[in-house]
């Protein structure tokens, strides 16, 4: 995924499907400058991550 998909997910009303390492994860916010999100899982785990961008996969 690229930064600029990232900010439309999270702008977004509807809920969009991102998985990372093939979990599904909520995007927090995104640090452009580095290209990092901050994301936490979704899975009932609520674990909090910072992961290169690139890595989230929509769908």
């Amino acid at each position: 995924m690229d930064i600029n998909r990232a900010r439309e997910i999270i702008h977004s009303e509807n809920k969009i499907t991102v998985t990372y390492n093939g979990r599904s994860i909520w995007i927090n916010s995104i640090n452009p400058s580095s290209g990092h999100a901050f994301v936490k899982t979704l899975d009932g785990t609520n674990e909090h991550y910072q992961v290169p961008v690139s890595d989230l996969v929509e769908g």
